[in-house]
């Protein structure tokens, strides 16, 4: 499925997207480590996805990309949600730097939600640092209910769909 917004393309990850993937990682600024990408996780989760060559069964991955001046692709957000397996899988999400505060993380959760809600989840949930003032405003403001803390530390909401 390939949706363009704003100039902005979301689309599965395919095979192909390994180096946008790569440099999409390289480029994120010391907040987007510190509350997405600690210790490499989401990273080395992300590039499991070539590794296995795309055989995933467990997860659902979705960039948003541009073309720039020069006609090239550069990698703007990413959205996932793994344990798909369960009937309320775990949302992540990351913008890159130079388009935080201009919508496209709403678009992209957006993108997700109406993927999940299509295959008849019954909702998201997600953790988030209590230091992302930014990303709880988000949640919040698309419906997620904070529920408590995780047993990661971080803040759990949960987005439950209507039948």
């Amino acid at each position: 499925m390939v949706i363009e917004i704003n100039k902005h393309i979301i689309r599965n990850f395919e095979i192909k997207d390994k180096n946008l993937v790569v440099e999409f990682f390289d480029q994120m600024g010391g907040e987007s480590r510190s509350f997405f990408n600690r210790a490499d996780g989401n990273r080395n989760n992300a590039l499991a996805f070539f590794d296995k060559n795309g055989e995933e069964t467990n997860a659902i991955r979705f960039l948003s990309s541009v073309i720039d001046e020069d006609g090239k692709e550069i990698m703007t957000g990413y959205v996932f949600a793994w344990d798909i397996e369960t009937g309320v899988p775990t949302l992540g999400i990351a913008v890159r730097e130079e388009y935080k505060g201009k919508g496209l993380g709403r678009l992209l959760i957006q993108h997700l939600l109406n993927y999940l809600k299509n295959n008849n989840y019954g909702g998201v949930m997600l953790t988030t640092s209590f230091a992302n003032i930014r990303g709880q405003s988000l949640y919040t403001r698309m419906g997620f209910e904070h529920i408590g803390t995780h047993v990661s530390g971080e803040m759990l909401y949960i987005l439950r769909f209507k039948k």
